[in-house]
């Protein structure tokens, strides 16, 4: 299969130079932004197509790695062009592959083949994206060919329905960008006990890794530790004493999810007086 990226973006970039370095036949990129369809082709050494219509020629399979607002609109915009026999995928977590309306008619295969991973910088993300989970979804014809393009390199896959894009992204968002939140608010209370910025980050990183790998390698109930699991109400009471209203709910909030770990963790113990300090 030849892929054509429609889309310049972090996620293009890291995309295509892994599966190009990876033996992947990619031609290359179109972006509406010419310079960066440019860049993205000379850091994959591929080709900058400045007509769409020309990569869709070229191309047995297309990526749509644009924003999730732009998928319907890039769609719509490539039915001028013939499309019979055509693989689209986007790259959208919580879209699924019903974006693609009427693409039975159209002669269109449609799918959404996302990366559980942050794609934080699109020059250097590549390097590590054989740790992406790819989840694919969409139709049945070429399930098995486009699971098989990230076999090869490594990386795991599996299949999900479209019924559940929304809850597995929201799922996704727990394990990644809701953690830079918790994360962020931990700092900032350091900061306010006087540490400056990069003190709060080099107090905190130990910990934060640390306990990453733990939970990677044991499983999240039996790498908790803290006043949730040990049952220490006291403790808790006391965090909530120095707490601003906001942060108190949000401690409340992921305390009351760290119990339901505390009590698969330690069935015989009695957890009732923190339940009863959580729910306030």
């Amino acid at each position: 299969m030849r892929i054509g990226f429609i889309g310049a973006g972090r996620v293009g970039f890291t995309m295509g130079r892994y599966l190009a370095e990876h033996g992947n036949d990619v031609a290359g990129y179109y972006s509406r932004n010419v310079e960066s369809a440019k860049e993205a082709a000379e850091f994959t050494g591929t080709l900058c197509y400045e007509n769409v219509g020309d990569l869709v020629k070229a191309c047995d399979v297309l990526f749509l790695t644009v924003s999730d607002t732009a998928v319907s609109e890039v769609y719509e915009n490539l039915k001028q062009y013939d499309l019979n026999g055509k693989i689209l995928c986007h790259t959208s977590g919580a879209l699924s592959s019903s974006v693609f309306t009427d693409s039975e008619s159209a002669g269109v295969y449609g799918y959404s083949v996302h990366p559980i991973y942050a794609v934080s910088d699109k020059l250097t993300s590549y390097k590590h994206f054989h740790h992406a989970f790819i989840t694919i979804e969409g139709n049945e014809k070429y399930l098995t060919e486009l699971s098989d393009i990230f076999t090869r390199t490594g990386n795991c896959t599996a299949v999900i329905s479209k019924e559940n894009k929304v809850k597995y992204h929201a799922a996704a968002v727990c394990a990644s960008n809701l953690v830079c939140g918790i994360y962020s608010m931990a700092e900032r209370l350091l900061e306010e006990c006087g540490f400056d910025k990069v003190m709060a980050n080099q107090a905190l990183k130990g910990l934060f890794l640390d306990n990453a790998e733990a939970i990677c390698q044991m499983g999240a109930a039996e790498a908790l530790t803290g006043p949730v699991e040990r049952n220490d109400y006291a403790t808790i009471l006391k965090h909530f004493e120095v707490l601003s209203d906001s942060d108190r709910e949000t401690y409340r909030a992921l305390s009351k999810e760290t119990l339901k770990l505390a009590e698969r963790k330690n069935p015989d113990r009695d957890y009732a007086k923190t339940k009863e300090v959580l729910q306030g």
